[in-house]
């Protein structure tokens, strides 16, 4: 087999959706399964839609997901593209450069080539000439498109002009696609498609082309919504005598709706689902089993990086499209965070501790969080269920403690109960405190709960907490008394 090269090619037009992650983390995965090249060529014909800082944060993205480049564009490169680019980050390669709006001359000189041998030609029609075929065929109920009025006029290279490919009419067409097996176009209803336009940019057939056949590209990856241009695609292959490159068009990625997924699903963006507090190893886990299986009726759903590496291949690619789930996800972020290592987790918390304004002693993190990890689902809930820890000021939800069987005069004496047993401890660890407050429900004839629920409160302000205990001794004792005495002030005077 030929060295296996693939690519990822985005449009730096917004941000990296995470659909096209899906598709490229597949091209990824192949060129490690077979020890080939990865490659990132940045498709920037577009530049009316061009947005300044696009790439650098597709390159961050990409940094984060942990899906490194072996080929693509230089710094003077990407510098080139974007003025404002002010990252290190090229790769360089040997068949760049890596950015289409510095490969124009190559599009021009393909498209010369491909009128001189008649499979292309110039048009030099106008927007209203067009647009008045159009409105007659509609009227005439027949299907709009290109007539094919400048086939045959030798339109000369000095007239502003376009470069369409000569489309035979009601020919069939039949390719091998890696994931779809044998897709045939029994009569190609595609007009005279546009290669090339009137200010020397490249259409997105002709550039792709161009690209994939210099760069060797093997095998192209993309959504199964490209099926319908593929002909124009495999007429230039065809029109160039370049060998194809293996097709592979992957099942769309769904919202749980049943429809393409979109921003009303929820996140989509991967600078979303990284403010969100997902980990990007789950995030690549998921999206790997929306459209592949391992195979064998085999049930496993948790792989690491190396065993998803080994085991990609492209026959186990589903044909039918796959759904995003974001409570699969979830819970598939809960288990990658709960398989981190204490240090792990508390470098991975620390960016949204500080974002939060959440500023802790490292020792009361080091202390706290081993028990936060275990009931955490996204990085984002951390600093919320560790923010009692702070000396500041404290909001409790006291609609919570303050409930039909649970009145402020009995919350009081639970909290001075408590405040009286836990002052007198001299070693303020867990056990002890354990032992100190479940005196509190016997001495007062109370159920355990509500009366855990009254201190837990009180302490942290919040019904939902790490483990009552353990927050109270990382607290300190301190902070703890000077907290239960403050409730008890509050409390009085509700009573």
């Amino acid at each position: 087999m030929k060295e296996i090269r693939t690519r990822f090619a985005p449009s730096p037009t917004g941000f990296l959706h995470v659909g096209g992650v899906r598709t490229n983390f597949y091209a990824w995965l192949l060129a490690r399964h077979h020890g080939g090249k990865f490659i990132l060529r940045i498709e920037d014909t577009d530049r009316e839609r061009f947005v300044p800082g696009a790439i650098k944060a597709i390159l961050d993205d990409l940094k984060w997901l942990g899906l490194d480049i072996d080929e693509g564009p230089s710094t003077e490169e990407l510098k080139l593209c974007d003025e404002g680019f002010d990252g290190d980050e090229g790769v360089g390669g040997e068949l760049g450069p890596y950015v289409q709006s510095q490969r124009l001359h190559l599009y021009r000189e393909v498209a010369d080539k491909l009128i001189e041998s008649g499979h292309a030609y110039r048009c030099d029609c106008t927007a209203e000439m067009l647009q008045k075929e159009r409105e007659e065929q509609m009227a005439r109920r027949e299907s709009p498109g290109y007539s094919g009025y400048c086939r045959s006029r030798n339109v000369s290279a000095d007239t502003k002009h376009v470069v369409r490919i000569k489309i035979p009419e009601r020919e069939s067409m039949t390719i091998d696609d890696a994931v779809k097996g044998k897709i045939t176009w029994e009569k190609l209803s595609l007009r005279d498609t546009v290669i090339l336009k009137s200010d020397g940019y490249p259409t997105y057939h002709l550039a792709v082309v161009v690209d994939d056949h210099h760069m060797k590209i093997s095998h192209v990856m993309r959504g199964e919504e490209w099926i319908s241009t593929t002909p124009v695609h495999v007429l230039l292959y065809r029109a160039l005598g370049w060998e194809m490159p293996i097709f592979c068009h992957l099942p769309s990625v769904l919202g749980q709706d049943g429809k393409k997924l979109s921003k009303r699903h929820g996140a989509t963006q991967v600078g979303a689902f990284k403010d969100d507090g997902y980990l990007p190893e789950a995030l690549l886990n998921f999206l790997l089993l929306i459209g592949w299986n391992p195979g064998d009726g085999e049930e496993q759903e948790i792989f690491s990086r190396e065993e998803m590496i080994e085991r990609f291949n492209l026959e186990n690619i589903n044909t039918a499209s796959g759904v995003f789930a974001y409570d699969k996800l979830n819970w598939m972020n809960g288990v990658y965070i709960r398989n981190l290592s204490a240090d792990q987790f508390k470098e991975r918390v620390l960016p949204f501790c500080k974002k939060a304004g959440l500023e802790l002693e490292d020792s009361k993190l080091s202390e706290i969080l081993p028990h936060v990890q275990e009931r955490t689902k996204l990085l984002t809930e951390v600093p919320e269920m560790i923010e009692f820890l702070a000396d500041k000021p404290l909001e409790r939800e006291l609609d919570q403690m303050l409930k039909k069987d649970m009145d402020a005069e009995k919350a009081i004496s639970i909290l001075e109960l408590a405040y009286n047993e836990l002052s007198e401890l001299s070693d303020f660890s867990a056990d002890n405190i354990e032992a100190a407050i479940k005196k509190i429900p016997e001495v007062l004839d109370l159920k355990m709960g509500p009366a855990f629920i009254v201190v837990r409160i009180a302490v942290t302000g919040k019904k939902a907490t790490p483990p009552l205990f353990t927050s109270i001794q990382t607290l300190g004792k301190d902070l703890t008394l000077a907290r239960l005495r403050e409730t008890v002030e509050i409390l009085a005077k509700k009573s």
